[in-house]
């Protein structure tokens, strides 16, 4: 039999990390950007325009719950193609805004199509797609999410400063429309005898389709161990998370000033980047215990350095060394969801999983802020940073080791 191309697949992975780097870098990185200008056209305050985005998160973690089912059931190219021109139709609509309340509404229907379009899409996407290496190119995919924020940022805010924000507004969705919503409709969702996946050459053709139905649902996830493990990993690691928009204020906090706390949360971006880019190799080609005993080390340094130290150098180093740490929670936990339990229900078990650490996360930003209000310091939730990322590291060690004799049973 002939050897068959492997190149769509590749295809596959370069809309991912266009996704991602669009996606993320300009509809979700770029959003503080209006905070201030909408705040000042509708004369509300920050805290009531920043409510679109509260809005936003909930509603992307109520479509959680049954996003990844759906996902299982429905055409990738279409679902996807539709969510982006929702986002990009969305975005030009508020260019006529004449109420805050159209903004509440517009974010909560974009939170809707967010958890399809950028939570859930790479990992299945890339999941299918590829036998082999799957670790190497989902880093890579989600990492330069965090080089699509540094480029866009500037970018949007000429064009705010230039334009104003309602021409800000309609150029991300103009962007969304023109690049994102063609490169979707050039999606398969599934390898087929014409477009195998990469890996496809080095098993059976009856092997390789077998694959797609073997592994865990849900309800058999539920029962076991590892499954709790990675749900506690996920809930600490996205608590963690939370208090990235707090670093700022806690720099401002110890006598710095506001530019070393930007320059510190910069320093924690371009960590993450290379922190998801580089584990999944790692996790390809290495022992996935030590990778993830590393990468917790590199979160427990990252956090206790942003705790002790007050020099700039040290605390813009902290940021980055915390950003690597990063990794773990971004990449590592969708591996090891799709190694542990298998394609068969993968989607469905990721969507609830990040579901929970959604909740986590929005939590966190409001706990965090309530020690401070209660001590004036960040020492405690910093404190509880560290403890969590040795906690979760452990739980993830512990599902690896446990997977171990779970998987022989479903491969059977």
């Amino acid at each position: 039999m002939a050897k068959k191309s492997t190149k769509y697949a590749w295809w596959i992975f370069i809309v991912c990390a266009l996704i991602n780097f669009i996606g993320f870098g300009l509809i979700i990185n770029t959003v503080g950007l209006f905070y201030a200008p909408i705040g000042t056209a509708f004369h509300t305050g920050r805290a009531e325009v920043a409510l679109m985005t509260t809005f936003q998160n909930v509603a992307g973690a109520i479509t959680l719950l049954f996003a990844g089912k759906l996902m299982s059931k429905v055409n990738l190219k279409w679902l996807l193609t539709a969510c982006f021109a929702i986002m990009g139709l969305g975005l030009i609509l508020l260019n006529r805004a004449q109420s805050i309340t159209m903004f509440y509404i517009a974010w909560s229907v974009i939170g809707i199509a967010q958890p399809f379009a950028l939570g859930l899409a790479t990992p299945v996407l890339l999941g299918n797609w590829f036998k082999k290496k799957y670790g190497t190119v989902m880093g890579i995919a989600l990492g330069v999410s965090a080089f699509g924020g540094t480029v866009f940022n500037p970018i949007i805010g000429a064009a705010i400063t230039s334009l104003g924000w309602r021409n800000g507004l309609l150029l991300e969705g103009i962007l969304v429309l023109i690049i994102l919503v063609p490169l979707c409709l050039t999606i398969k969702g599934q390898p087929d005898e014409k477009h195998p996946a990469y890996g496809y050459d080095d098993q059976k053709v009856a092997k390789d389709n077998e694959d797609n139905n073997r592994g865990l649902t849900l309800i058999q996830a539920l029962r076991t161990p590892m499954f709790y493990c990675l749900v506690f990993a996920m809930i600490a690691l996205q608590f963690i998370a939370g208090f990235v928009q707090h670093i700022s204020a806690h720099i401002v906090n110890i006598g710095l000033p506001l530019t070393v706390g930007a320059t510190v949360v910069s320093g924690v971006m371009l960590g993450a980047a290379a922190g998801k880019i580089s584990i999944g190799y790692f996790l390809d080609k290495f022992n996935n215990s030590i990778v993830i005993a590393i990468y917790t080390l590199f979160g427990v340094i990252g956090w206790g350095g942003l705790l002790m130290m007050r020099s700039n150098a040290l605390l813009i180093s902290s940021g980055f060394i915390l950003g690597l740490g990063q990794g773990i929670m971004l990449v590592s936990l969708p591996y090891f969801i799709r190694k542990q339990f298998g394609s068969k229900d993968y989607s469905n078990i990721l969507s609830i999983i990040s579901m929970v650490g959604s909740v986590s996360s929005a939590a966190a930003v409001s706990v965090d802020g309530l020690f401070f209000d209660m001590s004036h310091s960040y020492s405690f939730p910093l404190t509880l940073n560290v403890i969590l990322y040795m906690l979760a590291g452990l739980a993830i060690i512990l599902s690896i080791n446990i997977a171990k004799k779970t998987i022989k049973k479903w491969r059977v």
